[in-house]
C-alpha cells in the first residue's frame, strides 16, 4: 500500500510541475521563476523510483502482468513528462549552438549539489566518528586515571593502616610488650653477701648468685654490705678479684 501510495504521489507531484510551468513558461524571465517546480518534478521522479520494486516479493514484481503493466504506463508517462519539461524549457531559454542546453545544464547542477550534499554527508560522519572515537578514548584514559587514583588511595590506606598499628605498638605499656614478646624482661635471681673489703670510709661487697652471677657494689663503710638482695642473672660470671676491689676502694676514697 505505502509503495502504490509513493507512486501516484510522485506521478501526481510530476503532472503538476510541468503543468505549472506550461501555463508560465511564457512570463517567467529566467530559470528561478520556476526553479520550484523543476524541484518539485525531480521529487515526484524520486518518489516514482523508490515506489517501484521496493519491498514486494520477487513473484510480485517480475510474476504480477497488473503490476508490471503499471510500472510500464507510469514509466512511460514520466519519460513522456520529463521530454516535455525539457522541450519547454530548452525553447524558453536557448542557448548558442556548441553550449550545453539548459536543460543540461540544470541537470548538471543538480548532480553537482547532489555530490556536494553526499560529500558533506560524508565528511559529517567521518567527523562523527571521530568525535566518538576520541571520546572514548578521553574515557579510556580516564578510567585509567581513575583506576590510578584507586590503586593508590588503596596503598594510602595501608600505609595508614600500618602506620597506626606501629603507633599503636608504642603505646604498649612495658608489661603488654613483654607479655607479647617485644621486648624481654631481665630474670632476678638472689644475690647473697660473699666477700667484704673495707678501705678507710668505703667498702666493697663482693655477692653472689644461682649460676655463677656476681656482683659487686660499694658502700660507706657506716651503712655497711646487706647481706642479700635480688640481682640481674649473669651466669658464668668472672669474680672480682682483691686486687680490683682494692684499686677501686682507692679510686673512691680519693
Amino acid at each position: 500500500m505505502e509503495i502504490v501510495t509513493a507512486t501516484l504521489t510522485g506521478i501526481a507531484l510530476i503532472k503538476k510541475s510541468v503543468d505549472f510551468v506550461k501555463e508560465n513558461i511564457s512570463t517567467v524571465q529566467d530559470i528561478s521563476g520556476i526553479a520550484k517546480q523543476i524541484d518539485g518534478f525531480f521529487l515526484g521522479e524520486e518518489q516514482m523510483n523508490k515506489g517501484q520494486g521496493k519491498g514486494m516479493s520477487i513473484a510480485e514484481q517480475f510474476g504480477s502482468v497488473e503490476k508490471s503493466a503499471d510500472d510500464f504506463i507510469n514509466r512511460k508517462l514520466l519519460e513522456e513528462k520529463r521530454e516535455e519539461l525539457k522541450t519547454l524549457i530548452n525553447l524558453r531559454f536557448p542557448v548558442q549552438a556548441g553550449y550545453p542546453s539548459t536543460w543540461d545544464q540544470i541537470l548538471a547542477e543538480r548532480a553537482t549539489r547532489i555530490n556536494e550534499a553526499k560529500e558533506t554527508q560524508r565528511k559529517q560522519r567521518v567527523k562523527a566518528r571521530k568525535q566518538k572515537d576520541d571520546i572514548l578514548e578521553t574515557l579510556k584514559w580516564v578510567s585509567y586515571v581513575f583506576i590510578g587514583i584507586g590503586f593508590t588511595f588503596i596503598l594510602l590506606l595501608i600505609g595508614v593502616k600500618a602506620f597506626a598499628y606501629e603507633y599503636k605498638s608504642k603505646q604498649l605499656t612495658r608489661q603488654q610488650q613483654i607479655n607479647q614478646g617485644l621486648i624481654k624482661e631481665d630474670q632476678l635471681v638472689v644475690c647473697r653477701l660473699k666477700k667484704q673489703k673495707v678501705y678507710k670510709s668505703k667498702v666493697a661487697c663482693i655477692y653472689q648468685g644461682a649460676n655463677r652471677t656476681f656482683e659487686l657494689s660499694f658502700q660507706d663503710v657506716r651503712i655497711g654490705c646487706v647481706r642479700n638482695f635480688r640481682c640481674k642473672l649473669n651466669p658464668n660470671g668472672k669474680e672480682p678479684s682483691i686486687d680490683q676491689v682494692m684499686e677501686s676502694l682507692r679510686s673512691i676514697a680519693k
